[in-house]
């Protein structure tokens, strides 16, 4: 029964685990390792033949082509209700059994196996299984994911050592995300220096990246729950920013073709008058991520031709422009199945910024 495994861990949500994730099973199978998946404790799930499954599986599963087995892949999910019922009605040791015999199944199946963490360390210590406290479970040394910088990065690297610490599990690496470009070098050469004390490597920085950080229009549909009038086909663009209204402005070096128009029903051709009128002005093309026409009401045929001549994605929201703009704002684009574009962008950029022999030879290092 093979040992080798790696678990990938965050200091929080939204840091890019997932995406980290991704790009390293998909490195270690393009050098033909076979390599098996696992969530172990999953808060944010769909329904897959009847059974609770968290979404990272399901997504993991169609990018790696493997079959799902909930009970495998995605053994723990918590929904719900479920930590107070854990409170109420505690179960030492039930979820770790569930954990630890679906360990079982994939080291007998894989060469090794890559575990994916949940939220920050601590998340799942309400039912006595925090991150550090799984990874110590599966005997698995752990590769750390921080957003870039120095200071707060470091900050950051040492509250959560200290949670993986205090459970006996080793950080091996860490994984830097969302570096601007021109601070890449300066970033790598402080990081190396401040690692070395807690005997930790730098495995890679990876570059912040428009097509990974915004979200598409489908994003936005789901955020506004949103109506597609038309342009089904483009909902993969990606959204940069937004402009609102009628009175309209961008920045010249601004590319009008990752802008979401966002404007009342009543007042879409004004607005789609001046934009023309500036893009006419400034000699760029007639195109924008998207249109999000907001209130209750119905477009004609006209304004939905209109629209679809200039081929721009045309989303209908119940909700009017500020409420929209405010749930917006709040958005994050999470990489799902039918968002090729980020799944690729994300597989590519870890290939070219990260150690990926480094991380198989620590994987390797461990003993069958």
């Amino acid at each position: 029964m093979s040992k080798k495994s790696i678990y990938i861990a965050a200091t929080s949500q939204h840091v890019g685990k997932t995406t980290m994730t991704l790009g390293l099973l998909a490195a270690l199978k393009s050098l033909k390792k076979d390599v098996g998946y696992c969530k172990p404790l999953g808060q944010q799930y769909l329904e897959v033949n009847g059974e609770r499954v968290d979404k990272d599986a399901v997504l993991f599963a169609d990018c790696m082509n493997f079959e799902l087995e909930p009970k495998i892949h995605s053994p723990i999910i918590l929904g719900p209700g479920d930590t107070a019922d854990y409170i109420e009605n505690p179960k030492p040791g039930l979820f770790i059994k569930k954990i630890l015999k679906s360990a079982d199944v994939l080291r007998d199946r894989h060469e090794m196996v890559v575990y994916e963490g949940t939220g920050h360390p601590g998340v799942g210590s309400v039912v006595d299984l925090s991150n550090a406290e799984a990874a110590q479970q599966l005997e698995s040394e752990v590769i750390l994911v921080l957003e870039g910088g120095i200071g707060n990065t470091l900050d950051r690297l040492s509250l959560c050592k200290a949670i993986f610490d205090q459970a006996g599990v080793k950080i091996v690496g860490v994984l830097i995300n969302k570096v601007h470009s021109k601070k890449m070098e300066k970033v790598r050469h402080y990081l190396e220096i401040a690692l070395k004390k807690w005997d930790i490597e730098l495995l890679g920085i990876i570059p912040y990246d428009e097509v990974l950080v915004y979200p598409s229009m489908r994003h936005i549909v789901k955020a506004v729950k949103g109506k597609v009038l038309n342009g089904k086909g483009f909902l993969a663009n990606i959204v940069s920013d937004t402009i609102a209204g009628i009175n309209m402005e961008f920045a010249p070096g601004d590319d009008p073709s990752k802008l979401l128009l966002v404007v009342s029903y009543r007042r879409l051709d004004e607005a789609l008058q001046n934009f023309e009128a500036l893009c006419k002005e400034r000699n760029l093309p007639l195109h924008m991520a998207g249109i999000l026409v907001t209130g209750q009401g119905e477009l004609t045929d006209a304004q939905v031709e209109h629209c679809i001549e200039l081929s721009i994605p045309v989303v209908q929201t119940p909700f009017d422009t500020y409420d929209a703009v405010i749930k917006m704002d709040h958005l994050v684009a999470k990489i799902d199945t039918q968002n090729q574009q980020k799944i690729q962008r994300a597989i590519k950029l870890f290939k070219e910024h990260v150690n990926i022999s480094r991380i198989v030879e620590i994987i390797n290092a461990q003993e069958d």
